[in-house]
């Protein structure tokens, strides 16, 4: 059992204990704030991240140098996110978009472990035997004499019940309009997390009228110029009514 330290603040109450790396931290303030992990208030997390640090450091607790490497990495992605334009064009400095991609990953293999964990605990003890035990079932006398109105009897009988429970009103369900809400920022989301999966996707193959509503398809193309008029993605057609491809933005070098 790792030593486990409550230390009191004003804003959080922060359980020290032997975390197995920096995401794993990240994925229990996550979950302490209640946060959606696709939307993530990054300048909070790392306020409390670097605050656990600097706990860590009053304890005279042993951090290890991935600890503080992805506490500078978490404050460049706060100040530039600050900033104005402020891309370096350092291809290997870790964007907001690569690190939550990391935690959804860490946090996906985290809890596939504990799944398997828990069932390791629960059937380690189970002992089974070499060969099944056969059990013999008592025979059943069937008859052999059946009338010929029989099967005729039982259809009409599940006729009869099928129209017993039948609704009457049931061709007017069809009348019924369901209408489905969307919102830009919803549709925003949906492209982000589409990206973070990849590094681009065609748009009208997966926002098309045989899946979605018309409605659907223009708030998702709002969503898009939305993204597009602030920079984030990249959108690129090459005709008129043809394809249009999401990339991420490409950082611009400064020489």
């Amino acid at each position: 059992m790792p030593n486990v330290l409550a230390l009191e603040t004003k804003e959080i109450q922060i359980k020290i204990e032997n975390f197995e790396g920096p995401l794993d931290l990240l994925c229990h303030l996550i979950d302490k704030n209640k946060m959606d992990i696709y939307e993530i208030n990054l300048s909070q997390i790392t306020d409390q991240y670097i605050e656990y640090i600097n706990k860590m450091q009053e304890q005279k607790l042993g951090i290890s140098s991935e600890f503080i490497i992805m506490a500078s990495q978490l404050l460049l992605i706060k100040s530039k996110g600050l900033l104005p334009n402020s891309d370096s064009g350092d291809e290997e400095e870790l964007t907001e978009e690569e690190l939550i991609r990391r935690i959804v990953e860490y946090k996906k293999y985290k809890e596939i472990t504990a799944i398997l964990k828990e069932m390791y605990n629960k059937f380690s003890d189970t002992i089974f035997k070499e060969e099944p035990e056969k059990i013999k079932l008592p025979k059943q006398n069937l008859e052999k004499n059946y009338e010929s109105t029989l099967i005729p009897e039982i259809y009409e009988n599940i006729l009869e019940r099928y129209n017993v429970r039948k609704n009457v009103n049931a061709a007017n369900i069809e009348k019924i309009a369901i209408h489905d809400t969307y919102t830009v920022s919803s549709k925003v989301r949906e492209i982000f997390r589409e990206l973070i999966k990849k590094p681009k996707f065609v748009f009208n193959k997966m926002y098309t009228l045989s899946r979605c509503n018309k409605a659907e398809v223009v708030t998702a193309f709002t969503g898009l110029l939305e993204l597009s008029r602030r920079s984030k993605v990249e959108t690129n057609q090459n005709e008129l009514f043809g394809d249009i491809t999401v990339s991420k933005k490409k950082k611009v070098n400064v020489g």
